[in-house]
């Protein structure tokens, strides 16, 4: 069974280096996304397991991503 796929979508350095450092710990399997469009771009061409997704993002908040996740049928749930 593969590794589970998480997306961060983080703009702070530090919190995606501590997250990423205990996901992968744990031998999960982490993607990084640096703002809002970028996290949105990134999910929809990774199909990740689980996104862990801040809300003060730029260019996009963590609000207007996950509605325009949501909206999409893959999303939805």
């Amino acid at each position: 069974m593969p590794p589970t796929k998480i997306l961060i979508i983080e703009d702070n350095e530090q919190n995606m280096y501590l997250m990423r450092f205990l996901l992968e710990k744990h031998q999960f399997d982490v993607r990084e996304a640096w703002d809002g469009k970028e996290g949105v771009a990134l999910a929809l061409r990774e199909r990740p397991d689980m996104i862990l997704l801040d809300i003060q993002l730029p260019l996009m908040d963590g609000y207007a991503v996950a509605r325009a996740l949501r909206a999409l049928p893959d999303f939805s749930a």
